[in-house]
C-alpha cells in the first residue's frame, strides 16, 4: 500500500510562502474592501480595474464579478477546474524528495515553479484571466504534466496547485512592482533579492498609478432585456463544457464541478446595467490606458460582468 503523504515544499517553500502570504493579505483586504463596495456600480468597477492595474492581478479581481456571485471564487476554481485533477484522497505514491528539504527538492521545484510561470505569463497575454473557463482548464492540465515530468510522481492536491498558481501571481506582481529584500529568521540568511520592477523602470521610482471611472452610460430597459439574453449566450458554452467534464468524475465531484457551473447562469437576475470608462493615470494626471468595465446589478449588489469587459489595457507591462 502506498504511503499517503500531502505536499510540502521544504526549505524552497520559505520563499514561496513569502509570495503567497504577501498575496493573501492583499486578498483579505480585498475581500473585505468589495463587501463594502458592491452597493456602487462606479466603486466595483474602479475596485476590479484597479486590483489590474497595481499588481497585475487579475485572479483577486474576479472576485468582483458574476462568476463570484453565487459562490466564493476559490471554491469554484477547486470545484470547477482543480477536481479533475485532485487525488489526494486515493493511494497515490509521492516522490520521496518532496519534504526533505535538500538542495534536489529545492531544484526540482524551483523548476516547477519557473515552468508554471512561463506558462502563466503565455497564459495572461493570449487569453486573459478574466477569461477563466480557458486559463485554469489550461493552466492545471500543464501543471499535471509538469508535475509528472519534474517531480516523478501523479499526486495532485488542492494545497499544491494553489501554492504554485499563487506564487505566480505574486512573483508577477512582483516583476511590475519590484519588491525589497527579505531575510530569513536569523537577519542575515537572504531569502529574495531585492529587485526593481517594470513599473519603476515605466514610470519612476515613487510612482503613483491612480483608477477612476470617468464615465457611467446606463443601458436602457429593452437594452438591459437584450444583454441579458446575450450573457446566457456567452455563459452558455462555458456550463455546457463544464457538464461534459463532469461525466467523467465521481458522483461527488462531478455533483460539486455541476453546481460550480449552473451557479454562473444568473442572467434573469440582472436588474440593471451600466458600461463605466475607467482611466488609468499617473501622479501627473497623464492618461496612460483607459477601458469600459460592464457592471450588472443583482438585487442591491453590483458585479464586473468579466465576459464582456476587455481588461488587456489595464496589464500595463
Amino acid at each position: 500500500m502506498a504511503e499517503k503523504k500531502e505536499f510540502k515544499a521544504g526549505l524552497y517553500g520559505v520563499i514561496a510562502g513569502i509570495l503567497v502570504a504577501v498575496l493573501l493579505v492583499g486578498m483579505t483586504v480585498f475581500a473585505f474592501t468589495s463587501r463594502y463596495n458592491a452597493f456602487s456600480s462606479e466603486k466595483v468597477a474602479q475596485s476590479y480595474a484597479d486590483t489590474i492595474v497595481q499588481s497585475g492581478d487579475g485572479y483577486n479581481a474576479l472576485k468582483v464579478s458574476l462568476v463570484s456571485k453565487n459562490q466564493k471564487f476559490g471554491n469554484f476554481v477547486i470545484n470547477a477546474y482543480m477536481a479533475p485533477f485532485v487525488n489526494d484522497g486515493e493511494e497515490v505514491e509521492v516522490n520521496e524528495i518532496l519534504g526533505s528539504g535538500s538542495d534536489e527538492e529545492a531544484q526540482i521545484l524551483d523548476e516547477v515553479y519557473n515552468t508554471m510561470y512561463d506558462y502563466f505569463i503565455e497564459l495572461k497575454d493570449t487569453v486573459g484571466l478574466e477569461n477563466y473557463d480557458e486559463f485554469y482548464t489550461s493552466y492545471f492540465t500543464k501543471l499535471k504534466q509538469v508535475r509528472t515530468e519534474v517531480i516523478g510522481d501523479d499526486y495532485m492536491d488542492t494545497e499544491f496547485m494553489f501554492s504554485v498558481f499563487e506564487s505566480n501571481v505574486a512573483t508577477y506582481g512582483e516583476s511590475l512592482t519590484g519588491c525589497e529584500e527579505k531575510l530569513a529568521a536569523d537577519g542575515e540568511t537572504v531569502l529574495k533579492q531585492a529587485s526593481t520592477g517594470k513599473y519603476q523602470e515605466m514610470f519612476g521610482d515613487g510612482y503613483v498609478l491612480t483608477t477612476s471611472v470617468a464615465q457611467e452610460n446606463d443601458l436602457t430597459a429593452d437594452e438591459v432585456e437584450q444583454y441579458k439574453a446575450d450573457y446566457s449566450k456567452r455563459i452558455a458554452p462555458i456550463i455546457e463544457n463544464g457538464k461534459a467534464k463532469a461525466t467523467a468524475l465521481d458522483e461527488e465531484k462531478a455533483g460539486s464541478m455541476n453546481d460550480a457551473f449552473a451557479n454562473l447562469d444568473c442572467a434573469d437576475e440582472i436588474s440593471e446595467v451600466k458600461a463605466c470608462t475607467v482611466e488609468v493615470k499617473t501622479a501627473d494626471g497623464k492618461i496612460v490606458a483607459s477601458t469600459v468595465i460592464n457592471v450588472v446589478k443583482i438585487g442591491n449588489s453590483w458585479y464586473v460582468d468579466n465576459t464582456n469587459s476587455d481588461t488587456s489595457a489595464l496589464y500595463l507591462a
